[in-house]
């Protein structure tokens, strides 16, 4: 696999061009349609990590009970309580309402 380099020069024409789009960050900084989306995804990236590490809990739990708790069980009940902990809203010292 050989890579390609990538030449940002203005000489060149044939290169990307210089300007790249240099307000991107505040195009999503300003939109609330960019930060939901955002939002969104990331709520559904922690609810599927808390999900997986619940359902690997309980398959290790139903498969060698006799262990009691290993490191392996700890270890997923804290990714799901995290992980999950991170879906629910929580609240600022003044009561408003603050999503983590």
């Amino acid at each position: 696999m050989t890579r390609l380099p990538l030449n940002l020069s203005s000489s060149s024409s044939s290169s990307l061009p210089v300007e790249l789009g240099t307000d991107w960050w505040n195009e999503i900084d300003e939109s609330t349609q960019w930060q939901d989306g955002i939002f969104f995804f990331l709520c559904a990236a922690y609810a599927l990590v808390s999900t997986v590490a619940l359902i690997q809990l309980i398959r290790i739990e139903v498969r060698v009970p006799e262990y009691g708790w290993t490191t392996q069980k700890v270890f997923h009940l804290m990714n799901f309580i995290v992980n999950g902990g991170e879906l629910l809203p929580s609240y600022d010292f003044f009561g408003n309402l603050v999503f983590m």
